[in-house]
């Protein structure tokens, strides 16, 4: 009995990773990720244009790190562009809020940049939001985040009350240079072909790690429905 369970255990799995790589082969993940990073409430900008009154960033990692540069880098863009204050809501640590004020200073930022320490997931950041600046719940507010979290993480604003939020999704830019390997000097072996397809070389496997990123977010999306916080 045990036997056959492991069994089917390990076909379901090997079926899975199966079509995880098939699916890496195609453009299907780079569309999952990329759906997750519209912003659910931009169909309410038809009416007129929005102008944010306040930023807010969702802190990411450690700092520096790839998703808090990434996600500074675009804050401190859209508090220069529409000169309204900052508030990074990031867990209490030791330097990490001083190295991204430093950063958003460093980049220009001139107006007020806020702290909000409450909260070590985006269900109790966001609470702690609306308790610490209830003003915001009115305002016209730009939240900053990876492109993989934002529909959570605007959702769970929604159902929070605040009644005026966007979000951005902080994308890394593509290269535009020729990745291929003619032309240049590799040496090696001549025997063993050069791997001339880029899809092969990195987009395949960029797509294997936005599957990881996807489907890790869809479980999330789903735990929070369940839970109503969204």
């Amino acid at each position: 009995m045990i036997k056959k369970v492991l069994n089917r255990f390990f076909l379901v799995l090997g079926a899975l990773f199966a079509l995880f790589l098939i699916l890496g082969a195609t453009s299907a993940p780079f569309y999952m990720h990329y759906n997750l990073g519209i912003d659910p409430n931009h169909d309410n900008d038809t009416v007129q244009p929005f102008e944010p009154q306040h930023v807010i960033m969702m802190g990411g990692a450690g700092m520096p790190s790839a998703s808090n540069l990434m996600r500074l880098y675009y804050t401190a863009g859209l508090s220069k562009n529409y000169d309204c204050p900052v508030t990074i809501v990031h867990p209490q640590d030791s330097i990490c809020h001083v190295e991204m004020f430093n950063y958003l200073v460093n980049q220009g930022v001139t107006r007020e940049i806020f702290h909000d320490t409450i909260g070590t997931n985006t269900r109790s950041q966001v609470l702690g939001l609306a308790e610490n600046f209830p003003e915001l719940l009115t305002a016209s507010i730009i939240v900053v985040t990876s492109p993989e979290h934002l529909k959570r993480t605007i959702k769970c604003f929604n159902k929070a009350g605040f009644q005026q939020v966007r979000g951005m999704a902080a994308y890394e830019g593509t290269v535009d240079f020729n990745l291929s390997l003619k032309g240049q000097k590799v040496d090696g072996i001549e025997e063993v072909p050069s791997v001339e397809s880029t899809r092969l070389r990195y987009t395949f496997w960029n797509y294997l790690k936005l599957e990881i990123d996807t489907y890790r977010e869809y479980l999330a999306l789903f735990y929070y429905r369940i839970k109503g916080w969204i």
